[in-house]
């Protein structure tokens, strides 16, 4: 019975979070041309996500240096349809600024 209490298995928490990237605008596509880099992102979430949680997953499952999380709820648009009024599912906006690379790798030096 002490070999079971040496081998515990650790828990894996992984992700139950869904992070959908809002496309680059035309501004953001210019500056990532020049330089190769983005400052800025904008994910789309579920509004029970926290800031925390956000930096956790963009840091630890996709490696990004991530510098501040900034988060702005949003209720769902209500419409029309054949049945009857109904409304979307609300969302949460997460705007992502990252770390900038050294100065020597943008400019090529």
């Amino acid at each position: 019975m002490a070999s079971s209490s040496v081998w515990r298995r650790v828990p894996a928490f992984l992700p139950n979070l869904t992070l959908k990237l809002v496309p680059l605008s035309e501004a953001q596509q210019a500056v990532y041309a020049k330089t190769g880099f983005v400052k800025e992102l904008v994910f789309k979430t579920v509004p029970q996500a926290t800031k925390g949680e956000i930096k956790s997953i963009l840091e630890g499952v996709y490696g990004l240096e991530v510098e501040k999380v900034k988060t702005v709820n949003y209720l769902g648009k209500k419409k029309r349809g054949r049945d009857g009024f109904y409304r979307r599912s609300d969302f949460k906006k997460a705007y992502i600024s990252l770390k900038g690379p050294e100065e020597g790798l943008v400019k090529g030096v």
